[in-house]
């Protein structure tokens, strides 16, 4: 008699070697994955003010103008506006919030765009939306306007420090 597939007989049905594969697949990704701890913190964006400097604002902005004023508007529009993330620093006890602009690893740009806009650096103009605007500094919107800005919620993510930084370095060169 014939043995009929005994190569198929030696190798396990298609539905186990998924399964195996998805295995080695999750198991890949664990090895692969870095060890990062972090909460989601909201911070009013007035909570900034006093943190940052106009000095550091002005060595470290890089957005032009043009891209400043269209984040603003986006602000004022009240579109939803990505995290920034920060290393918290090692002291214990200590409230979870930033202390210096060093500590702030995704979001600089956002951020020191809407604390330059605050101190009345930055004239918007081009705006599309609210073109009644453009010409504006900070300090020449109503101080309703004004309160309401202060108090825009910064959704923040805050890593652990002892968590593996890498993750969020190569994260920034994929995007």
């Amino acid at each position: 008699m014939k043995n009929e597939n005994s190569a198929d007989a030696q190798q396990p049905p298609k539905e186990e070697a998924r399964r195996a594969n998805a295995l080695r697949v999750e198991e890949v990704i664990r090895e692969a994955r870095k060890t990062v701890d972090y909460n989601t913190i909201e911070f009013p964006l007035e909570y900034f003010i006093d943190r940052i400097t106009q000095q550091q604002i002005d060595s470290l902005l890089k957005w032009n103008e043009s891209k400043q004023s269209y984040f603003i508007e986006s602000l004022m529009l009240g579109l939803p506006v990505l995290n920034i993330v920060f290393r918290e620093k090692a002291e214990k006890y200590r409230l979870h919030g930033i202390d210096e602009v060093e500590q702030l690893i995704d979001g600089k740009q956002r951020l020191l765009t809407a604390l330059n806009f605050l101190n009345s650096n930055l004239r918007l103009f081009n705006l599309k939306e609210i073109d009644s605007l453009n010409g504006f500094t900070f300090r020449d919107l109503p101080l309703s306007r004004q309160k309401k800005f202060r108090r825009i919620s910064v959704r923040a993510i805050a890593i652990n420090p002892k968590s593996d930084l890498s993750v969020w370095k190569e994260c920034q060169q994929h995007i």
